[in-house]
């Protein structure tokens, strides 16, 4: 069954996950790999795939969250790959929303072969067969404190949402530190302050999550801050 599948493989690992890409890569499978959430969301939003390979204990997100996330917003298919064999684990990661799940260490013959048939079952095609169109960016429109999605509904923002959204649009993409945001912000750098801008930003990603079929791209980078995970330009 000669199907070639465009599938990226999420895990830290870098040895690990090189291997993988090369050996898919030599299957005949068009692979990428990313160490991180931050870096598949940033993938997501310049390329389409039709299957990801997901780790469970990822450096910035848990791999069930992305998994859950991947299920509800896009229609590719996910196989777990993960050390934790216990049955709970492979429980929770099914009702996250895997087609498979797979522990660790991992045959490469035997991944290639549930990758081309995962896809198949899903009803994918080549990359090469399927016209994809590229997505349109998001946009900030400062005249008007407007967020505008890429299905172009317009979002009000507030002054506060303004100066924050301006801070992760200069950062291209790149998480920005809480300690700069405050900065930005104009909050001081203590407790109060660090929850005040914790309601700030659910209440903005409340506003995009109310837009119909419209997941926020406010990502929280643990340890770190904040980012923007898909393409946003400034007007």
């Amino acid at each position: 069954m000669n199907t070639k599948v465009r599938v990226i493989i999420v895990e830290d690992d870098r040895d690990l996950r090189e291997s993988i890409v090369e050996y898919l890569a030599l299957a005949g499978h068009d692979a990428s790999g990313v160490g991180s959430c931050l870096e598949f969301y940033r993938a997501l939003a310049e390329a389409s795939f039709s299957v990801a390979v997901v780790d469970v204990g990822l450096p910035d997100q848990c791999g069930y969250v992305l998994t859950e996330y991947i299920r509800k917003n896009t229609a590719m298919g996910v196989i777990i790959l993960t050390a934790r064999d216990a049955a709970e684990d492979r429980v929770r990661g099914y009702d996250c929303g895997a087609d498979l799940y797979m522990v660790k260490p991992v045959n490469c013959r035997e991944l290639a072969a549930a990758i081309t048939n995962l896809s198949v079952r899903l009803g994918k095609r080549s990359p090469e067969s399927v016209p994809s169109l590229a997505p349109e960016p998001w946009r900030l429109v400062r005249q008007q404190w407007h967020l505008v999605t890429p299905a172009g509904s317009a979002i009000l923002l507030t002054a506060k949402e303004m100066q924050f959204m301006e801070c992760l649009a200069e950062s291209a993409g790149s998480p920005v530190r809480r300690e700069t945001v405050l900065a930005v912000l104009g909050y001081r750098d203590d407790e109060y302050a660090s929850r005040a801008m914790d309601s700030l930003v659910r209440r903005l990603r409340r506003k995009i999550e109310e837009e119909p079929c419209t997941p926020s791209p406010i990502k929280t980078v643990h340890g770190v801050g904040y980012c923007f995970a898909e393409t946003l330009v400034i007007s």
